[in-house]
C-alpha cells in the first residue's frame, strides 16, 4: 500500500492551497482504492465567506475532496504518468453539513478503467463516523500537453 502526503498530492495533481481539499491519501491500492483525509477547522477560508451567519463547508468543496482523492490515487500509478483525467460526470448526494472542527475521511473505490474513461465511487464521513456525502464520478482520460 502506498501513502501520499500533501506535498506529493500537490506535485501529482497540480492543485495547491487554498483549493487543495485533501491533506493526505493513505491505504492506496494502485488503480483500485484509497482513503483521503481533510482536517477541517473554523480558520479555513470558506467559513469566512459561505453562509456567514451560520458558516459551513460548501457542498462543492466536499465534492472536490472526493474528486481530488480519486485523481491522486490514479496519478500515483505510473500508468497515469503522462495522462490527465478530466471530470465529465458527477453525481453527489449530501447527508449532513460540515460546520465544525472535524476530519473528513474520503473513501474512494475505482470501479472501472478503460482506455479513455475512469469511473469511481466515494463516501465521505466525519471524525464521528457520520456520513456526510457520497458520489459517483466519471472521468475522460487524455494525454498531458507539454507547455514549453
Amino acid at each position: 500500500m502506498k501513502n501520499l502526503n500533501k506535498r506529493k498530492i500537490i506535485s501529482l495533481t497540480k492543485i495547491k492551497e487554498p483549493f487543495l481539499m485533501i491533506d493526505n491519501v493513505k491505504k492506496i491500492i494502485p488503480l483500485k482504492s484509497g482513503v483521503g483525509a481533510k482536517k477541517i477547522n473554523k480558520k479555513l477560508w470558506f467559513f469566512k465567506c459561505h453562509f456567514t451567519d451560520k458558516p459551513m463547508m460548501p457542498g462543492s468543496l466536499i465534492q472536490e475532496s472526493m474528486l481530488q482523492t480519486v485523481v491522486s490515487i490514479l496519478y500515483s500509478s505510473k500508468k497515469f504518468d503522462k495522462k490527465i483525467c478530466l471530470i465529465i460526470s458527477a453525481k453527489t448526494n449530501f447527508f449532513s453539513k460540515v460546520c465544525e472542527k472535524t476530519v473528513l475521511k474520503i473513501n474512494v473505490k475505482i470501479t472501472k478503467i478503460t482506455k479513455t474513461k475512469v469511473e469511481a465511487i466515494s463516501d465521505v464521513y466525519n471524525s464521528n463516523g457520520l456520513k456526510i456525502a457520497n458520489g459517483l464520478f466519471k472521468y475522460f482520460i487524455t494525454y498531458k500537453i507539454n507547455s514549453k
